[in-house]
């Protein structure tokens, strides 16, 4: 039997061994010698065997102080985050471009500074974060909320409260200190009911829209940060939602949405609420660098896993300060070809100068470094959807058949499927960097409120609920992000009205404006379609007439047959 200290060595051995290879087989320039430490050009055993074995030692020494980093928490998130491709710099596509340098590099983001932002931006545990803002903050902490005394006082503090409703507040702070948890969110989900019963207010017939929404939007970020402690983000979804439907200018609400989705593996998303936050943080007049730089560093940790988990296709992001021509777009996908061999089987190059970067965004500049995104999948079908988002207005993605006609139950779970497992992830992930995607047939938000409509089909009411709310939320802060016309306007407003009456039962799906819009999809996609069909329908070229035009001459001049004649006097 092995005694321990014999165990040990061959633990030591093997490990040695193992990380000898593979630090040996990593290094440029050196020869992939089965015999260890060989170098090109050497016999084996010709190294001093004093530097082999300090070598040895340095590397293990290296090999553990990585797995004491590794414990102790201080790695990225995964180990196999990839940062978003750029073209090599002194390329022809980056010298047609004319953009700036290469953007540096941010250091790698470990798990520590992800947990902080989300401690004092998102639980609002941490130290006090007073935001130098020209809008008073819609999410205080829990000190000074149920003190009734300074409700009414300051410009960050709530109006007064109803006296009931301050009792179960003070429950729910209690509770939430003794990280009771579970008490805490049943005590703030009774404020809401009494908030439904008009118990919000001191004075409910003087009681005004915005300090009714501040208030309820302070117990829904409240119940937000329980069930995040709780580790239930699935219920916490539909409260981050209505939490930016209530208050959209509040950056904290953003940031706890980019958590619950971060909770829930959905990168994409969580990158642009991270943005959106980061923007709001800058547009109510946020001045300390230190909270924008952290709000950056979540978004830039949300992109990389959002590139991490990316299936099936991968992106690359090219600095660009001009409008690109065809030619430069080629160049960018030849690039793109040269580097990314295994995804070329589609490939699709977002034409607008709308994708931002953590790395060299800043909102106070009158412009900021804008990119080319430059998409590369590995089936042929699973991007090639993205073509119409250029050559239509109202795009539709689905089979062409519509909402207002009877289906089986096989052709709406196929609509599913196309919709949630291959359109909506491109999409998501398109958006996650371009902040004015706006709310227009291409932007993902018409495609969600359609994928509601064929889960509302299949009676899945929990889904449903959660692609609404998300959809509301989005409308709701869309007006913030960019400049509307008139029409836009109309539309959103129109949008917001079949959402709201779609979420309360009293509206059915084929009175909905983006049904209306999927049908006029529909024809758009017949008439391309016929466009396409009629080359192979048109006239025939001249050379083609003219011989069609003899041979009818040659069939005219043949000598027709003699009739045949009856016998003489057979008409007497």
């Amino acid at each position: 039997m092995l005694s321990w200290e014999w165990c040990r060595l061959w633990s030591f051995n093997i490990t040695f061994l193992t990380h000898n290879i593979l630090d040996t087989s990593a290094r440029p320039g050196r020869d992939r010698s089965p015999v260890l430490g060989a170098q090109s050009g050497e016999r084996p055993g010709s190294r001093d065997p004093s530097a082999h074995w300090a070598a040895a030692a340095k590397r293990m020494k290296r090999f553990d102080s990585c797995r004491r980093r590794r414990r102790s928490g201080e790695v990225r998130v995964t180990g196999r985050r990839k940062s978003p491709e750029m073209p090599p710099r002194g390329s022809k596509a980056s010298r047609r471009l004319g953009h700036d340098p290469a953007p540096p590099s941010l250091p790698r983001i470990p798990l520590k500074i992800l947990v902080e932002v989300e401690t004092r931006l998102v639980y609002c545990e941490g130290p006090a974060i007073a935001a130098k803002s020209r809008r008073p903050p819609a999410s205080p902490g829990w000190q000074g909320v149920c003190q009734a005394p300074a409700l009414g006082h300051g410009p960050g503090a709530l109006p007064p409260l109803d006296r009931w409703l301050v009792v179960a507040l003070s429950d729910a702070e209690a509770h939430y200190r003794q990280r009771q948890y579970s008490a805490a969110a049943r005590r703030l989900t009774a404020a809401l009911e009494l908030c439904t019963r008009g118990a919000a207010l001191g004075s409910p017939f003087d009681a005004g829209y915005e300090d009714i929404c501040k208030v309820v939007s302070f117990i829904e970020s409240k119940l937000v940060a329980c069930y995040l402690r709780m580790k239930r983000p699935d219920l916490a979804l539909n409260h981050s939602h209505r939490n930016i439907w209530l208050n959209p200018t509040d950056f904290h609400n953003h940031l706890q949405q980019a958590a619950v989705f971060r909770f829930l593996g959905r990168f994409s998303e969580a990158g642009r609420s991270a943005m959106i936050a980061d923007y709001m943080y800058w547009l109510s007049g946020g001045s300390e660098q230190h909270i924008s730089k952290l709000i950056k560093l979540y978004w830039q940790a949300m992109l990389e896993e959002a590139v991490t988990a990316a299936e099936g296709f991968t992106a690359m992001y090219t600095p660009c300060s001009v409008t690109p021509a065809d030619t430069d777009i080629r160049e960018v996908t030849d690039v793109f070809s040269r580097q990314h061999s295994g995804y070329t089987s589609y490939l699709f190059t977002d034409p607008t100068l709308a994708h931002l970067l953590p790395q060299t965004t800043n909102w106070a500049l009158p412009s900021s470094q804008r990119y080319l995104i430059t998409l590369g999948f590995q089936k042929c079908e699973n991007g090639s959807f993205l073509d119409k988002l250029l050559t239509r207005k109202y795009p539709t993605f689905t089979e062409n058949t519509l909402l207002s006609c009877p289906r089986a139950s096989e052709d709406v779970e196929r609509n599913i499927h196309t919709l949630g497992k291959r359109v909506l992830p491109v999409l998501d992930f398109i958006r996650c960097t371009k902040l004015a995607d706006g709310f227009s047939a291409g932007s993902g938000v018409i495609q969600k409120l359609q994928y509601a409509s064929y889960l509302r089909q299949l009676q899945r009411v929990t889904e449903h609920s959660q692609v609404i709310h998300q959809a509301l939320a989005e409308l709701a802060v869309a007006p913030y992000l960019q400049d509307i016309s008139q029409e836009d306007t109309e539309l959103l407003h129109t949008l917001m009205a079949d959402t709201m009456a779609t979420l309360e039962g009293s509206q059915t799906d084929k009175e909905c404006v983006w049904n209306e819009m999927q049908k006029v999809g529909l024809l758009e996609d017949l008439i391309h379609h016929l466009g396409a069909d009629f080359p192979r329908r048109r006239k025939p070229s001249a050379a083609a007439r003219k011989q069609r035009a003899r041979r009818r001459r040659g069939r005219a001049e043949q000598p027709q047959p003699a009739a045949e004649r009856g016998p003489p006097g057979a008409g007497h």
